[in-house]
């Protein structure tokens, strides 16, 4: 399996936020456990699931994922 780097962005503004995998994964229509996977770097999002994370929290797709 390919693994990718944890994304710390996504977890600290998730934490920040006080916002549960659930909620998060809910809002870009995804399942909890492929946003888990994501955030754990087991899994390398879409694109099209990477622009509506950085909208989600309010970011550019660069800001969140590759800065």
């Amino acid at each position: 399996m390919v693994r990718f780097m944890r994304n710390e962005k996504l977890y600290q503004l998730r934490r920040e936020r006080g916002l549960s995998q659930v909620k998060v994964a809910s809002a870009v229509g995804i399942t909890q456990s492929a946003y888990a996977m994501i955030e754990r770097g087991q899994r390398y999002p879409r694109k099209e699931t990477m622009k509506k994370l950085a909208d989600y929290f309010g970011l550019t797709v660069d800001e969140l994922f590759f800065k």
